[in-house]
């Protein structure tokens, strides 16, 4: 029988605070509801955010001319937008042109040496199988041959890079990005390895 009383006891004590806390609630103000009920209507909504901080690039390629000479033509400034191989500056083209036509002119003395000394060896063939000239006559005209053939291959190596040395006169963009800084000005004169 004692824990029927126990039971009892507990739920009139349960019933007694809850009825209490009842009580207490009904006496407290309703809180507010955290929205408010407006008429719909359509309008634009401006959202805006705002943030400190620094801007990295992804990629940094420093763009370096091989030239050497002035700067005679600058066609960015910090912050544009550059293309692919849009030109960037000019450099003085005179000693780069000069050199250039310097080897095209040694192209062409080697390849009319070339031509002289082929000539002189089909006559030395022809001279040794008559035996009008000695075997050195004929190894000196043989020698002179190889030496106009490889002076030809030189000059036109020189002339290549002629060509190439001309070209880097004009600086140009390796790739789309923009201009973070600019170490050289309209006027400056570099000096390039």
């Amino acid at each position: 029988m004692r824990g029927r009383e126990d039971s009892n006891v507990k739920t009139t004590i349960r019933g007694i605070v809850l009825a209490l806390t009842g009580l207490a609630a009904c006496g407290k103000p309703q809180a507010t509801p955290m929205y408010e009920a407006v008429p719909v209507e359509r309008r634009t909504l401006v959202v805006s955010a705002s943030a400190s901080g620094a801007i990295e690039p992804v990629l940094t390629v420093d763009v370096k001319s091989k030239a050497s000479g002035e700067i005679i033509g600058m066609n960015v400034q910090t912050g544009d937008d550059v293309k692919a191989d849009q030109l960037l500056a000019s450099i003085d083209p005179r000693i780069p042109r000069n050199n250039l036509a310097q080897a095209q002119a040694n192209l062409e003395v080697a390849q009319a040496q070339l031509a002289n000394a082929t000539a002189q060896m089909a006559r030395s063939d022809t001279l040794l199988k008559a035996q009008a000239i000695t075997q050195t006559e004929y190894d000196t005209a043989k020698l002179a041959y190889a030496n106009a053939k490889a002076a030809v291959v030189r000059a036109r190596s020189d002339l290549e890079n002629s060509r190439d040395r001309m070209t880097d006169t004009k600086l140009r963009a390796p790739l789309n990005g923009t201009i973070i800084a600019k170490n050289v000005e309209l006027g400056t004169v570099i000096s390039s390895p």
